[in-house]
């Protein structure tokens, strides 16, 4: 009895690989994925090596001139703070008071303990820049900006001579 238990295994192992009674094979050929990203708002500054937004240079004056004299920010042949920002977002710039502030938030070039004060304007502005926030906008379509920067200083006639300097610490947030 043991060989037609065989015998009828066989039988139905070769129906079934003759293919009687089996369900026909597949495969799935084809799959998809997701990809994704997510763009976070930032921005950059275009900076000198060192880490400067550039030089202001008012130039080479006599000691008893009353002129005002006037320059711009320069950077590597760019004027002004040159700013890269997310499409879409809005950013603020500040300027701290210099090395040797003055009273009433008034910035003054240095030479030693002598002193010749001066003001920042930014953006195209008559008002002075002092500690307060620019908002610059980047609407769509638009990530980079140029904020013009100028510094004027009015002599007083009785000015020491020196090399005369100070270092504005300019901030972006966001």
């Amino acid at each position: 009895m043991p060989v037609d238990y065989r015998m009828a295994a066989l039988m139905l192992a070769g129906a079934l690989a003759g293919g009687l009674g089996a369900a026909p094979a597949t495969a799935e050929t084809s799959k998809s994925f997701q990809v994704s990203a997510v763009v976070a708002n930032g921005c950059s500054v275009t900076t000198s090596g060192g880490g400067s937004w550039g030089n202001i240079d008012l130039g080479t004056v006599s000691g008893v001139s009353t002129a005002t004299v006037q320059a711009s920010l320069l950077q590597s042949g760019n004027a002004g703070l040159q700013i890269d920002c997310t499409p879409g977002m809005t950013a603020n710039v500040t300027a701290d008071t210099g090395l040797t502030p003055g009273s009433g938030g008034v910035r003054q070039l240095a030479s030693g303990t002598s002193k010749v004060p001066y003001q920042l304007y930014a953006n195209g502005s008559n008002v002075p820049w002092t500690t307060n926030a620019i908002a610059l906008s980047f609407p769509v379509g638009t990530s980079h900006l140029s904020v013009p920067v100028v510094a004027k200083a009015t002599l007083t006639g009785a000015t020491r001579a020196g090399a005369y300097a100070d270092t504005v610490r300019v901030t972006l947030t966001w």
